[in-house]
This record gives C-alpha cells, structure tokens and sequence, in this order.
C-alpha cells in the first residue's frame, strides 16, 4: 500500500508562470505538479492535488484530506500571513504536514 500525501495550493497559485516569474519562476501549477508527482513516485507515495482561490474550500481541502491523506504539503500563499481558518482546520486533520512556498518569504 503506498502512503498517500495531498498537497494543497492556496491563493492565486493557479496564476504561476504568469505571475511574476522572476519571484516565482516560469513553470505553470500544471508543471509543477508533474514534477511534484514525479518525485513522490520514486520514494512511493501517492499524491493528491488540490488548488482554490477560496478560504473556505482550501479549509474544506482540509477537511477531506483527512480521510484520503496519511500526510501533508501545504502552500497557502498569502494566507500563511493571517489565515486561522486554515490553521484550525489543518489541527483538526489530524495529519502531518509541512509548509512550503515558491518565493521567499519575509
């Protein structure tokens, strides 16, 4: 059986490859998630995605990557800076995560 990780994009992710690509390079969400993909395969993880430009729906990502999910990769984009909805709903998960960005953040 293989471990499952979900990985959810956060606000304006689907923009990458616009936006900026000297900060956030020039490859599309779509790109990133083959790779993403790619990756976890050769270490035998099964990856699920999720993107929304919506608080609520990436709190209810959450929600239902707790039953389809053994673990976590989150980038919530700017909501990182204020965001308790998502940080409630990741606690209730109940899962291992960890946060990651495309930039650098301050």
């Amino acid at each position: 059986m293989k471990n499952r990780v979900g990985v959810l994009h956060g606000v304006n992710l689907d923009q990458i490859g616009r936006r900026d690509p000297e900060v956030y390079g020039g490859g599309t969400l779509s790109e990133l998630q083959v790779q993403v993909k790619g990756f976890a395969g050769e270490l035998g993880l099964e990856t699920t995605f999720w993107q929304t430009n919506h608080e609520g729906e990436y709190c209810e990502s959450l929600h239902i990557a707790s039953e389809r999910a053994d673990g976590l990769i989150l980038n919530p984009g700017a909501w990182t800076h204020y965001s308790y909805a998502i940080r409630d709903a990741l606690e209730l998960s109940g899962l291992p995560a960890i946060e990651v960005h495309i930039s650098e953040v301050d």
